[in-house]
């Protein structure tokens, strides 16, 4: 592994400098963060970001201080700076020798810990992008048959669904063209939160609510809500291909920061009000308490229109390491066969996703699990482990090498609780032998 002497980008790390837009045109080969003209926007990248975290995992959020109360609020902001900080580390691993960019996070895993590190994010990569489109589609195609009076199945709805996804995912070819998805995505994350907030607002003075209890914390449950929590922030598995897709790559960490810092300013508007309202009655998601009214059928549309769009984005991600892999470029497979290899895994990748939604029984839970161990292994964990040994910890400043213990911590702990939950739920399934669908 290189030393610091020999990756200038990274040669000053200091705990404020993670969490601040880094000067990394100092630390680097300018060639390498220099203008990318044929890449998007910093807007669309701030999309993307804002797209795939914020979502209708936002809705849990009110049951999540319900679980542990007020304090709640203060584990949300602590992942926000968790977050932020180890989005720019992943991004500083990237071009962590100054001379080259790495491909992807699986590539940051091989540099740093050869074939181990490599399988290792790969799986905890395909758990997501692979994973949360299948539930994407499980949620879209259940909630359209409730939501439209048709003599139509759910597992027909759910192929419709995919047909609907299937159509951006070929369409545009790297992440710079599926922004175009994203800032719908965002619009709509928008709309759902306008939705709950003005719904818990009205039932502020509804008498049914009127004696819910609040509390500061509930230490039996707050291992729970810090898990919750935790997992709001997910990204980090399409962070270097949102990146690569960004004009002035020098942007990241304020586009990132930014874009984190959105997810959360849209995370208060409803974790506050509806706990407010709601108190110890408050479920998940909190359309379950809100008025039963025209705007919460509309918040229900939101959510499936925000899946639709944000399931793109995880699948083109995928799409692009595979292809990447494969060799499937117009300079190795010419203009045309590009175009038909891409086009034909793409529909394939697709396929399986609807038929592992319309097939596996308890699917929603086993991805609970899995997506209680790889997001927060993703989101906190790794990032801090593979930048420590491309660059190595003796290089880190005290300060520093506590924050990063602590995201670790709070990085397993979320892991551990997540998955004992999900383990719960998978027991109940096979106690009680629900259909899957």
């Amino acid at each position: 592994m290189s030393s610091i002497e020999t990756t200038p980008l990274l040669s000053n790390t200091s705990l404020s400098e993670g969490l601040k837009p880094v000067p990394t045109d100092h630390h680097c080969s300018p060639d390498l963060l220099a203008e990318r003209p044929e890449q998007g926007s910093s807007f669309a990248a701030y999309a993307i970001v804002v797209c795939t975290v914020a979502g209708s995992g936002t809705l849990g959020l009110p049951y999540a201080l319900k679980l542990g109360g007020w304090i709640g609020i203060g584990v949300l902001i602590l992942s926000l700076f968790m977050s932020i900080y180890t989005s720019v580390l992943l991004v500083r691993c990237l071009y962590y020798d100054g001379v080259h960019r790495l491909s992807s996070f699986q590539e940051v895993g091989r540099h740093a810990f050869g074939k181990v590190g490599l399988w290792t994010v790969w799986f905890f990569y395909g758990t997501i992008v692979i994973g949360a489109p299948v539930m994407f589609l499980i949620l879209a195609g259940t909630g359209l048959k409730n939501v439209i009076v048709l003599d139509i199945s759910a597992k027909a709805w759910i192929w419709i669904c995919a047909a609907i996804v299937a159509v951006p995912i070929v369409l545009f070819k790297t992440m710079k063209e599926a922004a175009i998805t994203s800032v719908l995505g965002a619009l709509a994350t928008v709309v759902l939160v306008v939705v709950a907030v003005r719904g818990s607002i009205l039932d502020l003075d509804n008498p049914v609510y009127a004696d819910v209890n609040h509390s500061f914390v509930i230490f039996s449950h707050l291992p729970t809500a810090v898990a919750s929590i935790s997992m709001c922030f997910g990204g980090n598995a399409i962070y270097p291909h949102v990146e690569e897709s960004m004009r002035y790559p020098k942007s990241w960490n304020r586009v990132v920061a930014a874009a984190l810092c959105t997810c959360t300013v849209l995370y208060l508007a409803v974790a506050i009000p509806g706990y407010m309202a709601y108190g110890d009655l408050a479920e998940s998601p909190i359309l379950n308490n809100l008025p039963k009214d025209i705007f919460t059928t509309l918040g229900t549309i939101v959510i499936i229109v925000h899946v639709l769009f944000t399931a793109p984005l995880l699948l083109t991600s995928f799409a692009l390491e595979i292809e990447r892999l494969a060799d499937i470029t117009v300079s190795s497979r010419g203009l045309v066969m590009e175009r038909v290899y891409r086009t034909v895994f793409r529909v394939v990748v697709v396929g399986v996703c609807a038929c592992i939604a319309c097939t596996v029984p308890y699917f929603g839970h086993f991805m609970s699990l899995l997506g209680a161990l790889s997001n927060c292994t993703l989101i906190f964990v790794l990032p801090v482990v593979f930048y420590a040994r491309l660059v190595g910890w003796k290089q880190m400043r005290r300060l520093e090498l506590v924050w990063c213990a602590t995201i670790i911590v709070v990085g397993i702990v979320s892991a551990v609780i997540g998955s004992i939950d999900a383990i719960q739920a998978l027991r109940d399934d096979f106690e009680n032998d629900p259909t899957a669908i």
